[in-house]
């Protein structure tokens, strides 16, 4: 977790930097020499170029604004909207998976044994002669032969 803080701040001071840098950017100086400076400096290129007066404050650029909201939609992307795609999925894999004679916990925690399938819920016996019907959606996971280690 630490380390996941520790990315967002470095992304975030590299999004500071960036929009500061682009607003910088638009900024040009007017270069203007004053008549009492030495020769040497009035023959050089910027004595010679016109004098361009400014024009007030400059306009944030378009790009300034842009990139840190693409880069905040990304991080969301790989740290919150990924991760849970991923989850989701493996979710889906367990139970498409689910056979008769699986031991399994359910979200509930109680641990029982499939003994019956239709295609939203599962029948457990979860004791001798003591069965329970199920959402198919509420197994967490197959404990194959990890009942006995479970129940200690």
């Amino acid at each position: 977790m630490k380390r996941i803080m520790n990315l967002i701040n470095v992304f975030c001071l590299f999004i500071i930097l960036s929009t500061t840098a682009f607003a910088q950017s638009d900024v040009s100086a007017p270069q203007v020499v004053a008549p009492g400076q030495p020769a040497a400096v009035q023959n050089t290129a910027a004595a010679t170029a016109p004098v361009v007066a400014p024009t007030g404050p400059a306009q944030p650029s378009t790009m300034g604004f842009f990139l840190p909201m693409l880069g905040m939609l990304a991080l969301m992307y790989f740290f919150m909207i990924r991760p849970q795609q991923k989850r989701m999925k493996v979710q889906q894999e367990l139970h498409k998976g689910l056979q008769n004679g699986d031991e399994v916990v359910t979200n509930a925690g109680i641990i029982g044994t499939i003994t019956g399938m239709s295609e939203k819920v599962v029948t457990l016996e979860i004791s001798k002669n003591v069965q329970m019907k199920i959402l198919r959606s509420q197994v967490n996971q197959v404990v194959k032969g990890q009942i006995s280690e479970i129940q200690q």
